[in-house]
């Protein structure tokens, strides 16, 4: 069996890391977390980790910062913007849907006429059928070739 070695990490590395996601090992990205962890326990680990616990104690006693007018008034246009196009999606599916309804009616209904509706009756004059006209011997005798 293999066994993967942890990378390891310098004290510039570390301070950047620390810098960047604080002195809890649980923001660290994975990646380099065993390596950060391994040198945390050094001494110059032990050093950045106080200034950096100091700052972060610091940082987390201060109030989110609110949002500018600027950004708070672009979200809003963004939103009412949103909720226009939902709404007109919205409108233009209900007008879709009873079109659909309607043509569907449409279409049954001249269904049921044609279904309903009794066949045409037939004029049978002397020599018709319900098969076609009948003829006689010497007419269809003149027809053939």
């Amino acid at each position: 069996m293999i066994e993967k070695k942890a990378p390891s990490i310098d004290r510039e590395a570390f301070r950047a890391l620390i810098d960047a996601y604080g002195s809890s090992p649980h923001r660290w990205p994975d990646a380099v977390r065993d390596a950060a962890v391994s040198f945390m326990e050094t001494e110059e680990g032990r050093v950045l980790m106080t200034s950096a616990d100091q700052l972060d104690a610091v940082l987390s006693r201060l109030p989110p910062p609110s949002p500018s007018t600027g950004l708070a008034a672009s979200i809003l246009t963004d939103g009412e913007t949103r909720l226009a196009r939902r709404t007109r999606l919205r409108r233009w599916a209900i007008s879709a849907g009873l079109i659909g309804v309607g043509l569907a009616g449409g279409l049954t209904g001249a269904v049921a006429v044609v279904a309903v509706t009794p066949p045409p009756a037939l004029s049978l004059n002397g020599t018709m059928t319900a098969f076609g006209e009948l003829q006689s011997d010497s007419e269809w005798m003149q027809e053939a070739p």
